[in-house]
């Protein structure tokens, strides 16, 4: 197990370190980006069905670090966290897959960046450690701000600041919160080290907004807000979507998004119960406005890469009201649709490559009658958008189903307006799908556009596969959670 746990932290970093040290052409490099995406994947899969239970969390490693405040780095999985792991190690496949074409003469520091990246969420997944977790946390704005300043388009800069200032501003809060808590840690235990559990025997009181309790909720509900992001803390997302490369919208949409809702399943709903219960109504309220806003916002966007970005927005909005509403199924459905949101957008954003290194716009005006020239792009595109908008049989209808009928049996109104979303969903995908695939050619350019070569569609199909297998058998992940979310419902 040790050796499992060393790799799966050792790989990622390895072959990041090695983009710098092998002095080989760019050819070599993706072929050697390739192997080290299968590698991490495989052993990915190796530590998480090695774990004997996923209702609670396995202790892994413990190292302690006497001298550093008395803290113990500590590493442990649980169903919740295997599921990420697994989701982080997928989509580095799909990313080196998707962008084999990408074109760059700073690919070193392209892939160097891709491979950091997918190791800081690596390391946030598996830390039990709230100080370790947060390291790995603020280790992940760095790659992500490279790629999209770097690599991005044409206002990339504006995008990577503005990402970078609204993470770090709720980054500080977390962090000003877990001072705080450390504080009392350490006055309690002798040791500033915080867990979860560590947190919850704190029992800070609660009485009102200005509470202990209060405050720290709201410290670590900020950052973890702005992160998912919940509506009204989303403007860095959209123009963070569009200008960054490809592999950075997968990864920031698949991955990083859910730490912001990891963190708050992990470290909010079970410490601090009384602040929880007290806000749930403004929560919801928050995530409801994200589902019904992030629709119409995209319904009222012509730019394809905009049009995913606020579908973002509006899916996130669905697990941010499922998880505050404290049903088990509701809780359920936030995590399923967790995994689902992930693999769906992912191949979204694929999809929208696909079409901009073939045009290299992003303007749904340009295209129209695509399907003529491209049919095997239109069959997988359209696969992708079933499981955006929820169509039984793919993995969105689960997530979004338990989620509405969760909320429902909270709040009536609540899982009513949630409902709105089913129906603004299916009407801006369609139309962009209608738009970009349908009808006459109109542009010439289009014309002669190529269909999908086999390294372009295998990303599809590994995507395509998993979409339709979790909606025909959604519990592939319901069953690895089920019984850790019973703790949290009401």
């Amino acid at each position: 197990m040790d050796n499992i746990v060393f790799l799966q932290f050792i790989i990622p970093l390895v072959w990041a370190i090695g983009f710098f040290v092998f002095p080989w052409n760019k050819n070599k490099f993706k072929v050697y980006a390739l192997v080290g995406s299968f590698i991490f994947f495989l052993n990915s899969l190796r530590l998480v069905y090695s774990i004997p239970a996923y209702e609670h969390i396995n202790i892994l490693i413990q190292i302690p670090f006497p001298h550093f405040f008395g803290m113990t780095y500590t590493i442990g999985l649980d169903g919740l966290s295997s599921l990420l792991v697994i989701l982080n190690a997928l989509l580095l496949i799909i990313v080196i897959l998707a962008t084999w074409d990408f074109e760059t003469p700073k690919y070193k520091l392209y892939f160097f960046s891709i491979y950091t990246l997918i190791w800081a969420v690596n390391g946030s997944l598996l830390s039990i450690n709230l100080f370790s977790f947060y390291i790995f946390w603020e280790a992940m704005l760095v790659p992500l701000f490279i790629l999209v300043g770097v690599f991005g388009g044409k206002n990339r800069k504006y995008a990577s600041y503005k990402f970078f200032l609204y993470t770090a501003a709720g980054s500080i809060l977390m962090l000003a919160s877990m001072v705080y808590l450390s504080a009392l840690a350490f006055k309690a235990n002798g040791s500033y080290d915080l867990t979860a559990d560590i947190i919850k025997s704190l029992h800070l009181p609660y009485g009102g907004f200005l509470s202990p309790q209060s405050l720290v909720f709201w410290g670590f509900c900020v950052a973890f807000f702005i992160k998912v992001p919940v509506f009204p803390f989303h403007s860095w997302l959209p123009d963070a979507h569009v200008e960054a490369p490809t592999a950075g919208s997968i990864i920031l949409a698949g991955v990083l998004l859910k730490l912001g809702i990891y963190g708050l399943l992990r470290f909010v709903i079970p410490v601090f119960p009384e602040a929880v219960l007290a806000n749930q109504d403004i929560v919801m309220f928050l995530g409801v406005s994200g589902i019904i806003y992030g629709a119409i916002t995209a319904l009222a966007q012509t730019d394809i890469k905009k049009i995913v970005a606020y579908s973002s927005i509006s899916h996130m909005g669905y697990i941010v009201v499922g998880i505050f509403s404290l049903n088990e199924q509701a809780l359920a459905g936030a995590v399923f649709q967790m995994v689902a949101h992930g693999l769906t957008t992912g191949g979204l954003f694929v999809a929208v490559n696909c079409l901009y290194s073939r045009r290299h716009t992003k303007e749904v005006s340009e295209y129209g009658g695509i399907a003529k020239v491209m049919p095997l792009f239109a069959v997988v595109f359209f696969i992708m958008i079933l499981g955006s908008m929820a169509v039984p049989l793919t993995n969105g209808f689960v997530g979004e189903f338990l989620i509405i009928l969760g909320v429902y049996k909270t709040s009536k109104i609540f899982g009513a307006l949630s409902a709105v979303g089913v129906i603004l969903g299916p009407l801006y995908l369609l139309t962009m799908f209608q738009n970009v695939m349908l009808g006459e050619i109109k542009n010439k350019e289009n014309e002669s556009l190529k269909d999908l070569n086999w390294v372009e569609l295998t990303p599809f199909i590994i995507l395509a596969v998993i979409i339709i297998f979790h909606g025909v058998y959604p519990n592939s992940v319901l069953l690895m959670v089920q019984n850790m979310l019973k703790g949290l419902a009401l």
